[in-house]
């Protein structure tokens, strides 16, 4: 079979939504694999770390304003003129985009990556939904994600599970590090560090967490709480952390480029979602770092693992259930640790770079294949009525 050129589209490459993209267009087998990454802006974090890698090439739009009208045309020209065989767009509006353009450009494979949960009801959700049931193949990270979809009208057939996987530079840390950064977050290295690693949006329940956290503080004075990310919420969850008296006990720290160092600091890693956000990266980078956890039982998030073994599962909503599982934790060392190996075990049969890798390389050569006997038959037919 012949190398295939491959594109993945996305709005931007900014920290916090590109990582699975990044890992995945270098790390596709280049001798049967053209990358190309088009980004719909540009000036991208990640940009940096693909220049110059073996069979991956980069591309902007230069989308301008949020619904650029020549976004459109200029895509399908790229598509055209680099005989893309296999486009997949990740976020929104870049899916849509790259659905459309895919279409108008005759792409031969066309798949759709669907991460967290999304809201119908603008008009453009409903055109892009009618288009993902065009698309080959819809690639979900987690098992809510692909019942979602179906439940939405993609035929199952056409659902393709794929979980994330993490690359192993990115969950590499020391005691060195993380004895720095917490001495640099003016952490005592007897005091508790209880966080949390996700955007600043509705969906990740800062709220909670910062509720539970003003429970925690009341039982074990001196704990710490590590807030990092970045979103439209930071402002509010600056004034709430003030109400709750929580001034000098929680840190704000924006999304760093790499994030193992602060989870590693992490004596315990808490998501409260109250809403499924696709397979959460914080909690596989927290397994593969041996972090204890306390999650929601929400959507993907139980699918990880079950509530004793790399952590436990409390349901959302709900701020005293959140905070007197931190505390168990808090108070139970022996069972901490055997969680920390259950979830670095977790992590190294589910959830490595590799296994997603290979199951993308998979996927694209079976759809190609799959295309390849539709024309053929096409072609025969074609031949018969002549």
């Amino acid at each position: 079979m012949r190398r295939l050129t491959v594109m993945f589209l996305a709005n931007d490459l900014r920290v916090g939504g590109a990582e699975q993209l990044f890992e995945l267009a270098r790390g596709l087998d280049s001798e049967r694999f053209r990358v190309l990454v088009a980004t719909t802006c540009s000036s991208d974090p990640y940009a940096d770390g693909l220049t110059g890698i073996a069979g991956v090439e980069l591309h902007s739009l230069e989308r301008r304003v949020a619904w650029d009208p020549m976004a459109l045309p200029r895509l399908v020209t790229l598509l055209r003129r680099e005989q893309v065989d296999v486009i997949q767009p990740l976020q929104h509006p870049a899916t849509l985009l790259g659905l459309a353009a895919g279409i108008i450009a005759r792409v031969p494979v066309k798949v759709v990556g669907a991460r967290g949960s999304t809201h119908p009801g603008r008009p453009w959700r409903s055109l892009q939904a009618r288009l993902t049931g065009m698309a080959d193949a819809v690639v979900p990270n987690s098992e809510a994600n692909a019942r979602v979809m179906i439940n939405r009208g993609v035929k199952s057939e056409k659902v393709r599970l794929i979980h994330d996987g993490v690359a192993p530079e990115r969950v590499r840390t020391n005691p060195a590090e993380r004895e720095k950064l917490r001495h640099d977050l003016g952490v005592l290295d007897e005091s508790w560090l209880i966080g949390i690693a996700a955007g600043l949006t509705a969906a990740t329940d800062h709220g909670s967490f910062l509720q539970a956290a003003s429970i925690v503080r009341a039982e074990v004075p001196g704990t710490r709480f590590l807030v990092v990310g970045d979103g439209p919420l930071r402002a509010e969850l600056q004034r709430r952390s003030t109400i709750l008296g929580l001034d000098g006990s929680v840190i704000l720290a924006s999304h760093p480029v790499r994030m193992a160092a602060y989870i590693g600091a992490m004596d315990v890693a808490v998501l409260p979602s109250s809403e499924d956000c696709g397979c959460p990266g914080f909690l596989l980078e927290a397994m593969a770092l041996g972090r204890p956890i306390v999650t929601t039982g929400v959507g993907s998030n139980e699918e990880l693992f079950r509530s004793g073994e790399a952590g436990l599962i409390v349901p959302p909503d709900n701020p005293i259930i959140l905070a007197h599982a931190i505390l168990e934790l808090m108070r139970h060392p022996e069972a901490v640790e055997q969680m920390r190996e259950r979830g670095r075990e977790i992590f190294r049969e589910r959830f490595t770079l590799r296994r997603m890798i290979v199951a993308h390389e998979d996927l694209y050569i079976d759809l190609w294949r799959r295309y390849e006997q539709r024309r053929t038959r096409g072609e025969a037919e074609a031949l018969g009525e002549s």
